[in-house]
């Protein structure tokens, strides 16, 4: 894909040849009725507007006062000391006014215009340790176009549909869809690696002269903890070791035990979390109002329905540690489940409407000492009831059940703002990590629709063939959550419980290098959708305290204030 700078206009023209033949897919300039262009700022104060028309990348630009021809190809055009005569075509034979936008084709533009373009256009795209990651937004969008706009000449759209595992060659990518592009067909020239960081971490060249974000170790810090988890993002117990294994071949660091106090530690940049990167994305410069966030109810006459889904059960228990030997066994389906029926009785105490999720015949009340057996018989409430003996089938059952009771109190006119979704779970994370953490629905993990066609959900009351999640839906709902989480996460630190140390509120987290959010998430069309882990099972400290019913009970006592504090409810 990339052009190079060249003074003879015959090997431009091949060249462009050459990315015509190895990418079908032409990005031409064209025009739409329905075309939505949004204006953005870079640099100094240059404007343009960018948008999709359902099959072309649609970029306007407006020339720097003063500028002519020369000057404003010298900033936005491939090549521009031979092509700068073409604004004049792209401007339709006019000369360049003050205040008036010209458009360019995609193709014409040059890398670092390309770039800012990209990145503008699509803001759900991310780096990930291996890949780009590409998020389709917009309908027409194509594997065609994903592989011409990113990938290098080599690299066709068959190969990029190879390697996502794409059935017809990607021909029917959907909203939400992901499109991974390995680094190494990345076009380098689109500068898409993160760059900049922010301190404690600085970002130097390497003896091979590549950018890499660097660490100075402190008295007392560990490889784990200090590096690995806070500056990467990672907090899976088997993703933290793959990454500090990596981290210590990388930096040739025999023991991790071992580090010196001053050490320098060199990290990846691609690896970097987000907390800790400072993004250069174009600035909105005509932004349309944001919806308002209606936090308390909208009409007071109506009740506050809180939907509990009490993570695991049946024939998966989730996390598991500790041991019948030590006293200290727990399950984390049992342990939530118990912390559901305490929260279940404070809300209804206190008047809110109570929906829960998954029932355990055996179980009616909470308990005084957990189990240190399992229980198998817990059942997801639709009808008729699912018995758990599937984990996947378990789970898109709860996904149709909680849309349901959502589409059911819709219909019997309650706000939408009066319906929040509390997902009950208990984590495994590296031992080291302690206290909960609230996870919402990142906007760019979720996905634009639900659809299960086998006949043990068809059997369900609660089916539907197809439940779609608009992107605008999306945003407000990663808006609305995120803002609950912090809520949550304020209560349990006034009621003295832990919480994470560096991410209590998340979006998503790592799997294996690549970010992720739990399926009851991705498929809520509730606005205000969150999961809390209740602590790290994997933790002594955390797996002490949760065995314990006046801990559970703490909890339990800590989201309903959560929930009072958001609808001012006491």
């Amino acid at each position: 894909m990339p052009l190079k700078r060249t003074s003879v206009w015959s090997t431009v023209i091949f060249i462009i040849f050459c990315f015509l033949t190895f990418h079908p897919y032409t990005i031409q300039a064209s025009s739409s009725s329905k075309l939505i262009l949004k204006e953005y700022t870079f640099g100094q104060n240059q404007k343009f507007k960018v948008g999709f028309d359902g099959q072309n990348i649609i970029v306007h630009i407006r020339p720097r006062p003063g500028e002519g021809l020369f000057r404003f190809a010298s900033w936005t055009l491939r090549d521009w000391g031979n092509n700068y005569k073409n604004i004049k075509k792209y401007n339709q034979d006019k000369p360049l006014q003050k205040g008036q936008y010209v458009q360019f084709p995609f193709s014409a533009l040059n890398d670092n215009m390309q770039s800012i373009v990209l990145q503008t256009l699509f803001p759900n795209d991310s780096s990930e340790e291996e890949v780009w990651a590409h998020r389709v937004v917009y309908h027409g969008e194509t594997i065609s176009l994903i592989a011409g706009v990113f990938a290098k000449n080599e690299i066709s759209y068959q190969k990029l549909a190879k390697y996502n595992n794409l059935k017809d060659n990607g021909k029917n990518l959907q909203i939400g869809d992901v499109v991974n592009i390995p680094w190494s067909w990345v076009r380098k020239e689109l500068n898409l690696k993160p760059v900049e960081v922010k301190e404690p971490l600085v970002v130097k060249l390497d003896q091979f002269g590549e950018p890499h974000a660097y660490y100075k170790m402190n008295k007392g810090e560990s490889l784990y903890s200090s590096v690995v988890i806070r500056f990467t993002g990672r907090t899976l117990a088997e993703d933290v070791n793959d990454m500090a294994a990596k981290l210590l071949k990388l930096n040739n660091i025999e023991d991790e035990h071992f580090i010196h106090v001053g050490s320098e530690i060199k990290i990846p940049l691609e690896w970097i979390s987000e907390d800790y990167l400072v993004k250069k994305a174009p600035t909105p410069s005509e932004v349309e109002p944001e919806e308002k966030l209606e936090i308390e109810p909208s009409k007071k006459e109506y009740p506050i329905h809180i939907i509990i889904d009490s993570g695991h059960g049946g024939k998966d228990p989730g996390a598991l540690f500790g041991s019948i030997k030590t006293g200290d066994l727990i399950f984390e389906d049992e342990t939530v489940y118990d912390i559901s029926l305490r929260l279940s009785d404070l809300l209804k105490s206190k008047d809110y409407r109570v929906h829960l999720i998954l029932e355990d015949p055996n179980q009616d009340k909470p308990v005084t000492e957990l189990s240190m057996i399992k229980d198998s018989d817990e059942r997801v409430m639709v009808h008729p009831p699912f018995v758990i003996n599937h984990v996947n089938i378990g789970i898109n059952m709860r996904i149709f059940l909680i849309n349901h009771i959502y589409e059911q109190l819709i219909r019997k006119k309650v706000p939408r703002n009066n319906i929040v979704l509390i997902s009950l779970h208990g984590d495994a994370l590296h031992e080291s990590l302690q206290g909960a953490t609230v996870y919402y629905p990142d906007a760019r993990l979720r996905s634009s629709n639900f659809r299960k066609l086998h006949s043990i959900y068809r059997k369900r009351k609660e089916y539907r063939k197809d439940i779609e999640f608009p992107v605008r839906d999306n945003s407000r709902a990663a808006l609305l959550s995120a803002d609950y989480g912090k809520t949550v996460i304020e209560s349990f630190q006034k009621a003295g419980l832990k919480t994470h140390k560096s991410f209590a509120v998340r979006g998503y987290y790592y799997r294996k290098g690549t970010r992720t959010l739990p399926g009851i998430l991705r498929y809520s069309k509730i606005p205000t959708s969150i999961l809390i882990e209740v602590g790290n099972l994997n933790n002594r400290s955390d797996r002490e305290g949760l065995r314990k019913a006046a801990y559970r009970q703490k909890v339990a006592a800590a989201i309903l204030d959560s929930i009072t504090t958001r609808f001012n409810q006491g």
